[in-house]
């Protein structure tokens, strides 16, 4: 009895021991690399690319961050109507489809060491030009089997295709995009024609391949939930339709049995809304039933009003989302987007198609995916403006840290035990990857990645 006692006690002054080192430290980042928490995810993928061709120069940067995903979405010749431009033909015809422009995205997709995440729907369309595209087809199980020969395309071989074994089939992009009709850029139908048209194709396309991951519907995001939107101006009822949509979307399924293997969305916006918005998701699709669902937010970028002013702190903000994704469980993510043309939403390269501070956090963050697993930091928690992220694997081990305060440097001490700093990487005020001596502070708008050693 008295050595439980002693044990009980024991084990109580040690985690004291360890509390008050957070309170009174929080500034120490404790890691320990020999407990494993997780597996790392791949949340720092990407949406488009520069070019369309094999063996590009630019493109490579994608594999050496080891990124293993690039969603389709506006890249149009991936549309349905540019595949299968006239839907009153036979959909068991080859004839009936045009795949040649479509075919090399995907191979050069695939070159880069990526799997296309493969949108089924339409890119971004002028609401009056390309209403035939945007009205819900006339007949939704012809549109769902059309799908299916896209997918026998490029998975099977089908009508001189290939064998890609793309994983991810989203139905449809932003059906919500406004709650006014005839101004929605993705779909001139009412609500429940597309929940239909889901249910319809999810089924189908379940049955024929089981095996696949189908779900939607890309939603527009959740702003509403922080009365606020990407650009600061306050909660409006197209936001709070967002919002109105999914669940009427959730009750329609559920209703329905639809099936879906992934619930994906989009937004832009900070680290700390977005972090509140899992939840909302994680929780609705439980209360309706998809608990197993996967999250995929497969557009996102920190803010797209920074892209004109890429410095460190830009790099700093849209790393401390990767990071976020990964601690509150995202399984994909898709940064919108990986071109290089220089648009508000494109931060990943700067002019001369080189790498801006953003492109780093996502490399060094593929650099923790390829460790593969994710290790315990025991602080109880951190400052609210400092994220982390440490990995674990048979090729080492690394920390990521990102500071996004716009005020405060933050002090900086790593207990990872017997292992000890190896390497610190980081991106200087040129906006250049360069290596430094682990610094005793972390500066505001800075991120830095930490490898080690025993």
């Amino acid at each position: 009895m008295l050595q439980k006692t002693t044990s009980i006690f024991t084990a109580i002054l040690v985690f004291l021991v360890s509390l008050s080192q957070t309170i009174f430290a929080p500034h120490v980042i404790r890691i320990d690399f020999d407990s494993i928490v997780d597996e790392i995810r791949p949340v720092h993928n990407i949406g488009r690319m520069p070019e369309y061709v094999t063996d590009s120069e630019v493109n490579s940067y994608f594999t050496e961050a080891n990124m293993t995903s690039c969603r389709t979405h506006d890249i149009n010749v991936t549309d349905i109507h540019n595949i299968f431009p006239d839907f009153s033909k036979d959909v068991n015809d080859e004839r009936s489809y045009d795949f040649t422009e479509c075919d090399k995205v995907l191979e050069s997709i695939v070159d880069t060491g990526m799997e296309p995440f493969f949108r089924l729907g339409i890119s971004y369309s002028d609401p009056v030009s390309a209403h035939d595209f945007l009205v819900p087809p006339a007949d939704y199980t012809k549109w769902s089997q059309i799908c299916e020969h896209i997918i026998l395309h490029y998975n099977e071989g089908w009508a001189d295709g290939a064998h890609y074994n793309i994983k991810y089939w989203e139905i449809w992009n932003e059906p919500e995009n406004s709650d006014d009709v005839s101004d929605n850029h993705f779909w001139i139908g009412t609500d429940e024609e597309f929940f239909r048209l889901y249910d319809t194709a999810a089924k189908y396309l379940k049955d024929k391949f089981p095996s696949l991951k189908i779900g939607g519907y890309g939603s527009c995001g959740f702003y509403a939930l922080t009365k606020t939107n990407a650009v600061n101006t306050g909660a409006s009822p197209r936001n709070q339709y967002f919002v109105t949509y999914f669940n009427n979307f959730l009750d329609y399924i559920r209703e329905h049995h639809s099936p879906m293997d992934f619930f994906s969305w989009h937004s832009y916006t900070t680290t700390e809304k977005n972090a509140r918005y899992i939840k909302y998701v994680r929780d609705s699709l439980k209360k309706a039933g998809y608990g197993d669902t996967e999250i995929i937010v497969d557009e996102w970028n920190y803010n797209p009003t920074e892209n004109d002013k890429i410095d460190r702190r830009y790099g700093a903000n849209q790393t401390s989302m990767l990071i976020m994704f990964q601690n509150e469980g995202v399984d994909m993510a898709h940064y919108y987007d990986g071109d290089d043309d220089g648009q508000l939403w494109a931060g990943l390269f700067v002019k001369g198609r080189q790498p801006s501070s953003a492109y780093y956090g996502f490399w060094a963050f593929g650099q923790l995916y390829k460790l593969g697993s994710q290790a315990k930091i025991k602080n109880l928690w951190l400052s609210r403006d400092l994220y982390a992220l440490a990995a674990t694997g048979k090729d080492g081990h690394a920390l990521l840290i990102s500071n996004v305060s716009e005020k405060r440097d933050r002090k900086l001490k790593l207990d990872a035990g017997a292992y000890t700093v190896d390497k610190c990487m980081t991106v200087n005020e040129n906006c250049e990857w360069v290596e430094i001596p682990l610094p005793d502070k972390i500066e505001r708008g800075l991120m830095l990645y930490i490898t080690f050693k025993t």
